[in-house]
């Protein structure tokens, strides 16, 4: 038997029970460990909460989750960052329709900015942060009109959302911006990182389209060449007509500084307008390519998935090209709406391509010009309309009897409606 000199026959007995106990534990070790998972899969999830007693509360889930069974509370989300894999990232967050609009926006807001939040600061750092080296007045005038027309637009929107639907959607459009900016700072605090970004911005990695016409409007642009061809062109192929099949084919250009990708699904329950009787938005499901930090595609590319028994709807853009100097004086209004917020607003309350005309050219900014395809087919016809953005103009044209007698159409940066031309 051991005996360690001088300690008593009750120590002896601790010390060979404390040996038993940890051999055991090997034992459990060697046989089970097998079956005990010590990898992780990279892939993130995290519910929000909401009471109106103790308000939200967000529950991080960590890795290795079925998105299935990620609790469902006021919102959802699963974030893959499989960059290393296939360059992009992957983000889902679903919301539920019994809650208010404004809870569901800011829930959704901040667990993307929680979840996102590295790949934010590193799109801000390529992009915002590099772009206004060399150009600071440029950038103090663009930051400056941005948070006066952020302000009279959130004032507009909150004094008018109770009643009119296209309102209520750009207000939940800023809510979800500032829950997101609201959440990454969450984020950075939570990881101890000691990074900041400016509010202003936030709102800043929203409005890429929008700022190379600001660019224009100052002769700011670093590359800008009008004898340039045109770098986004879109093609929409009739193959197949009993059922109707087409296959569409984009082209976008960007900068090198705006690489970082993340495909985003939005499932949100929100409501025409604020009112409790209120019907849900009939664009519920929102999928699109786009960026960290950002709320809208930038990329003009959406799947909308359509309360009821309704068809998808894409939604492809193409940039148009200005070289009427004399039209960028009508740009850069407080009261106007920029390009994001009327986007979302047209995917969510839009049934047809002549509403979400109607829908995304009130308070036309005149920024981010592009001509829009609307596309929905069923297994016996297909609709199609196209819309076009200019300084102070946007026109509509139904252009389904065109596209069945040709069998195609090509954007190529261009108008091809004779009122914008």
């Amino acid at each position: 038997m051991l005996k360690v000199v001088g300690a008593s026959w009750a120590q002896t007995q601790l010390s060979w029970c404390l040996i038993i106990a940890i051999t055991l534990l090997g034992l459990l070790a060697f046989y089970f460990g097998g079956s005990i998972r010590n990898e992780y899969d990279g892939k993130y999830a995290a519910t929000a909460f909401w009471s109106k007693e103790f308000g939200m509360r967000i529950d991080f889930c960590g890795q290795n989750n079925d998105p299935l069974k990620v609790r469902k509370g006021v919102a959802r989300a699963y974030y893959r960052p499989d960059l290393s894999e296939n360059g992009w990232a992957v983000l889902e967050i679903e919301t539920q329709a019994e809650y208010p609009d404004i809870v569901q926006a800011k829930a959704a807001g901040y667990l993307e900015g929680s979840l996102t939040w590295r790949m934010i600061y590193w799109h801000w750092k390529n992009t915002v942060e590099n772009t206004c080296i060399g150009r600071k007045a440029f950038c103090d005038r663009i930051r400056k009109y941005l948070e006066e027309n952020s302000i009279e637009i959130k004032q507009t929107a909150r004094r008018r959302g109770e009643s009119d639907p296209f309102w209520h959607q750009v207000n939940m459009f800023y809510m979800q911006l500032r829950a997101l900016e609201d959440g990454w700072r969450f984020g950075v605090k939570r990881s101890r990182q000691d990074i900041d970004i400016p509010s202003v911005d936030f709102l800043w990695m929203n409005i890429m389209p929008d700022l190379k016409n600001f660019e224009q409007k100052f002769n700011a642009s670093k590359d800008f060449n009008p004898d340039k061809p045109p770098v986004s062109a879109t093609l929409v192929k009739i193959v197949g007509t009993n059922p109707i099949d087409f296959v569409l084919a984009q082209s976008a250009s960007g900068y090198y500084g705006s690489m970082l990708r993340i495909q985003k699904r939005y499932n949100f329950g929100f409501h025409e307008t604020e009112s409790e009787d209120s019907a849900l938005v009939n664009g519920k499901i929102i999928e699109f390519t786009s960026y960290p930090g950002s709320i809208y595609s930038q990329d003009d590319f959406y799947k909308v998935t359509r309360k009821g028994s309704k068809p998808e709807t894409t939604v492809v853009g193409t940039e148009l090209q200005n070289n009427n100097r004399q039209l960028w004086e009508k740009i850069m209004k407080k009261d106007q709406v920029l390009l994001g917020a009327r986007i979302m607003a047209a995917n969510r309350l839009a049934s047809n391509s002549k509403k979400w005309y109607e829908v995304f050219s009130r308070n036309n900014s005149g920024t981010g010009n592009k001509q829009w395809l609307i596309i929905s087919t069923n297994s016996t016809s297909i609709a199609f309309g196209v819309i076009e953005q200019m300084p102070g103009i946007v026109s509509y044209e139904e252009q389904s009897k065109k596209l069945l007698s040709t069998g195609y159409w090509i954007s190529n940066s261009s108008p091809s409606l004779k009122v914008s031309r």
